[in-house]
């Protein structure tokens, strides 16, 4: 599921911590800051997928997730937004997350989903090598 959320940045850390998922783990998340939400005092730590998460400055209304499109949720892996290829890598030029590479695995949807979520998905950076069953999948290598 592809979520987005609007916060304020509050600060901004210059060495990012890395948080494991558990003791001595080698996944988890960065600490790179603090936010509040929109009308709330309560200020809360920022933490991202360092590898995986979007950072976009300014708020994107042209561009949604798959959470926000009609209820409809792609559970697919992939980071689904409904655009057009073009919309979304307009938007993504503005990503201040340097550290960000998961780019083959967004997916354009330009029309709703039908029922199984793959019809009108258009994968937005084709090129990339990948083994993920849906992109491959949709690029055709997959039956």
């Amino acid at each position: 599921m592809t979520e987005r959320k609007e916060v304020i940045i509050t600060s901004v850390s210059d060495n990012p911590e890395f948080r494991p998922r558990y003791n001595g783990g080698q996944c988890g998340k960065y600490r790179i800051g603090t936010y509040k939400t929109e009308g709330e005092r309560e200020q809360y730590h920022l933490e991202i997928d360092l590898f995986g998460t979007l950072v976009i400055p300014v708020s994107e209304r042209e561009v949604i997730c798959d959470r926000e499109n009609h209820g409809s949720v792609a559970s697919s892996g992939t980071t689904n937004l409904f655009a057009t290829p073009e919309a979304i890598s307009d938007m993504l030029r503005r990503n201040v997350n340097p550290h960000f590479e998961r780019y083959e695995f967004i997916v354009a949807n330009p029309e709703p989903p039908d029922t199984h979520g793959k019809e009108s998905a258009i994968i937005v950076y084709p090129d990339p090598p990948n083994t993920h069953a849906i992109i491959q999948q949709l690029r055709g290598d997959v039956i």
